[in-house]
């Protein structure tokens, strides 16, 4: 793990031990062979090698290195012919048998088919050799920053810390997020993680282990955990409904504590002064009580006077400039033409429901254009007042890049890996092909599709049902249906062809359909190709690799956008049992494929407020670029040193 941890944030552990005769042959063969370059060539040693090749994999299924362009020279009944007699040769078998070779395509027809030659494409990767005492120093600055989130943790995030903690890099430093403080206490169940808890996160962690179920039992281990936090836990204001779950809480575990007594909610009360009319009173009301202002900001600004929203905006509180940026992305982004989309994440999925037809008709919260344009003015001014209050990082070079990168904001089981990017982030295709990819180990049936987005609104799903069709004739080829334990699928795409054709927009998905998400070892990502008749996995050309973990069957991993020839990060695990990720759930992503998305918030922009930006890096004092080496005294931040940009928004 800890290998791991430092791989992806491009540093390798010098071997002190190594024979280091034969460095230089290894540094130009993690060149040629994975397009990386080291600092310090000559410290290099055979374990370094092995490191990055299980992480670039290099041992991926066998399967892998069939190629989907062979599809094109066969005919759609060939390729039907050819899926069907493998899956009867499947399902006529046993299927928990030992035997992986039943799971493997049958090739019925035989065809001349082009070799494919290695292509000259290569993505180059710049890696620092660190001793283990530097690795220490790094290592306990990433533990920090997690310690610092004020939004959950991603599953390989939560991971690491908690390998981290194991580890002894933890000394007992506050932990911002309180879900991630109940994950951390609900592993290790210790007296220090509860006492950061207070009696609303009693019934937060209740409602985790129990439900919400008027009647309930409470198991033996769950029993210990729940006194263990609600004899630490710190007093707090509780509406009624929490007061009433806290006290059956108490009740069931037969402790001698005194009860919550809450007669009538915050918002019981605000809504009654909101029917008298009162805005105001009601707007004073909720900004005494958490963030129940921000959750209700639209119901009250929707029912106020032109001469309160002034009145109303300036109860809102800046101390997380997060939320706002969240709140103010929901309200610019929402299209009172159109049904809205609300997005719930709950234990690291996604979920999203559209609104009827009845909801949409009867929709009273909408705001005017003006009122509109006043939030975004008071909510701009709010976030830059706390950027501007924070400590400056002083002089500070920003590279073009980061105005295409989306912020770190994501709730979801966002999967890390090779050069994984927040949601929202838009990287360029450099050329007029792409290959995407997904592989897996001990797992069974990955299955990839396609969501095609047309400009007549008229989607199309490309996947393992319906690919020997060629509905996209040679524009867009995948490999079918691949139904071993370790085992590949892909899909090719021509963006100009499929342009051409009147499409906006694919949206690369996952779904296990013999597994769930959270078997074995399972990736996705993509390659930028010169031409499509190159070697399918070559390492030194992966643009992007993401390790995809969580409790589902449905994932979205990114989308490509013909118009502007960009791939949009989604990295999404929806909470979904379908086979086939429909047309109807990407309607959940469609704010992050708008190019206005980054329009009003990305890195560039907020990182600007946290110094003064110069042109030149090596005067600078903090430098964001993915590929300049840090003079003394400077600090480099690169575009996947996620855990460090979150620290620097909060």
């Amino acid at each position: 793990m800890k290998e791991q941890i430092l791989l992806k944030r491009r540093y390798l552990i010098v071997d002190e031990n190594a024979d280091k005769k034969n460095a230089l042959y290894l540094s130009i063969k993690l060149l040629n062979q994975f397009g990386i370059v080291v600092d310090k060539p000559k410290l290099l040693s055979n374990k370094n090698l092995i490191t990055l090749s299980n992480f670039y994999g290099e041992k991926i299924p066998a399967s892998f290195y069939k190629n989907p362009q062979d599809a094109k020279y066969y005919s759609c009944d060939e390729l039907l012919i050819e899926q069907l007699v493998s899956y009867l040769k499947i399902e006529s078998t046993d299927p928990f048998s030992l035997d992986e070779s039943v799971f493997e395509r049958v090739p019925v027809f035989k065809k001349i088919l082009p070799k494919y030659n290695k292509g000259d494409e290569v993505v180059l990767r710049k890696y620092k050799m660190i001793t283990e005492v530097e690795s220490e120093k790094i290592l306990k600055e990433i533990l920090l920053n997690f310690c610092s989130y004020t939004r959950p943790w991603a599953i390989d995030e939560k991971n690491e810390f908690f390998w981290l903690y194991l580890n002894g890099y933890y000394n007992g430093e506050p932990i911002k997020c309180k879900d991630n403080i109940i994950l951390a206490l609900m592993e290790y169940k210790n007296d220090f993680f509860a006492k950061m808890l207070d009696k609303k996160d009693v019934v937060k962690l209740s409602v985790r282990l129990i439900g919400e179920k008027k009647t309930f039992s409470i198991p033996d281990d769950k029993k210990i955990l729940l006194e263990l936090v609600i004899k630490n836990a710190k007093d707090c204001f509780l509406t009624k409904k929490q007061a009433k779950y806290y006290n059956r809480i108490i009740k069931k575990l037969n402790l001698e504590l005194p009860l919550e007594n809450n007669l009538s909610s915050p918002f019981s009360i605000a809504k009654k002064l909101i029917d008298k009319g009162d805005i105001i009173e009601a707007t004073k009301l909720f900004a005494q009580n958490g963030s129940l202002l921000e959750r209700n900001l639209i119901f009250l600004l929707s029912r106020a006077k032109k001469e309160e929203i002034g009145e109303i905006l300036s109860y809102v509180k800046d101390k997380n400039p997060i939320v706002l940026i969240q709140l103010l992305q929901g309200i610019l982004l929402d299209d009172y033409s159109k049904p809205r989309i609300f997005k719930f994440f709950k234990d690291n999925t996604m979920k999203n429901h559209v609104e009827t037809e009845y909801e949409f008709t009867h929709r009273k919260s909408k705001l005017s254009k003006a009122t509109k344009m006043m939030v975004k003015k008071v909510m701009l001014e709010k976030i830059e007042k706390y950027y501007k209050s924070k400590e400056s990082l002083g002089n500070i070079y920003i590279d073009r890049e980061f105005k295409h990168l989306g912020l770190p904001l994501n709730t979801s089981a966002i999967g890390t890996g090779l050069d994984v990017l927040p949601t929202g982030s838009r990287l360029p295709i450099n050329g007029k092909y792409i290959r995407t990819f997904s592989y897996w180990k001990d797992a069974f049936d990955i299955d990839a599709s396609v969501v095609f987005l047309h400009s007549k609104n008229n989607p199309q799903i490309l996947y393992w049902g319906n690919y020997s069709k060629k509905l996209f004739g040679s524009s867009a080829l995948t490999s079918g249906d691949n139904r071993d334990r370790n085992g590949s699928e892909f899909i090719d795409f021509d963006i100009e062809e499929l342009k051409a054709l009147g499409y906006k927009y694919a949206v690369f998905t996952l779904n296990g359909y013999g597994s769930t998400l959270n078997s074995g070892e399972i990736y996705c990502g993509y390659q930028n190709k010169d031409n499509l008749n190159t070697k399918v996995w070559a390492p030194n050309n992966i643009e992007l690799k993401i390790h995809v973990k969580g409790e589902s069957r449905a994932y979205i991993g990114f989308a490509i956008d013909f118009d502007t020839n960009e791939i949009v990060i989604i990295n999404q695990v929806l909470a979904s049992d379908a086979s086939v990720v429909s047309s109807g759930v990407v309607k959940s992503i469609l704010p992050y494929l708008n190019t206005n998305y980054l329009s009003n918030f990305n890195l560039y922009k907020l990182l600007s407020l946290r110094g003064n930006v110069i042109k030149s890096k090596t005067k600078a004092d903090y430098v964001f670029d993915r590929n300049y080496e840090a003079k003394e005294n400077q600090k480099v931040i690169r575009p996947y040193d996620i855990e460090k940009l979150v620290t620097l928004l909060i």
